[in-house]
């Protein structure tokens, strides 16, 4: 409307929906589906990573003239995290966030994955920096090429299969502007291109946790190659 009215009128809706694995709830019900949202211009879309985050993304959705999807994690529902409830705080839509410094290596998650990225960083040899994107559209830019122009690398962990994730973006994006800084192939950390599984342990296995990224960061530091996913291994 925004655009066909040349600026006359706008759409400011915000759908919220609860999204994501971990839960048991097989193909069904296990989709984040953001790649449905992000190919549609005019839509933002954002996925918070905690209560504070997502206290803060809704507040300014529901403040944006355009519309906004907010993606919420469902395995983060029963997490809980301590912050101020001020009816002023905002999470800027568009705006990344940097939630562990490192020098080695960027590691760029959303939603439930920053706290898998955050703990991997904890277990890895490498120093890892860990910037939570917040918005998968738009996405912050200038964040995330600062730090890779600083670390040399670049890793994505999306909760996505691997042909529709949003990671193809940052890393096509970080290739094209920012290669002259990279020390090592930028590399995507996703999921298989499959249904998620109903089986917990299967579930599991599906989804990238701490030990399993970790390795992948050490090995893209170590040898500056992009290493094999699980499930390419297996095969």
């Amino acid at each position: 409307m925004r655009y066909l009215s040349r600026g006359r009128f706008t759409v400011p809706m915000v759908m919220r929906a609860s999204a994501g694995a971990g839960q048991g709830f097989g193909c069904q019900h296990s989709q984040m589906l953001d790649h449905w949202f992000r190919g549609t211009p005019g839509l933002k879309v954002c996925v918070p990573s905690g209560s504070r985050t997502a206290y803060g993304l809704l507040r300014s959705a529901i403040e944006d003239p355009d519309p906004v999807v907010v993606l919420e994690p469902r395995a983060l529902y029963g997490d809980r995290e301590e912050f101020d409830g001020d009816p002023k705080y905002r999470v800027p839509l568009g705006t990344a966030e940097v939630v562990r410094s490192g020098t080695d290596v960027t590691v760029v998650a959303a939603g439930a994955m920053v706290k898998v990225a955050i703990e991997a960083a904890e277990k890895a040899s490498a120093s890892v920096e860990v910037i939570d994107l917040l918005s998968l559209w738009p996405w912050d830019k200038a964040t995330v090429a600062k730090s890779v122009v600083r670390t040399g690398r670049l890793v994505t962990v999306e909760e996505a299969p691997a042909g529709t994730g949003w990671g193809a973006d940052v890393v096509a994006t970080i290739a094209s502007e920012a290669f002259a800084a990279l020390k090592a192939p930028p590399h995507r950390i996703t999921l298989p291109d499959a249904p998620v599984p109903y089986n917990g342990a299967l579930e599991a296995r599906y989804l990238p946790n701490a030990e399993y990224v970790a390795a992948q960061v050490d090995t893209l530091v170590s040898k500056a190659r992009a290493p094999l996913a699980w499930w390419k291994e297996a095969s």
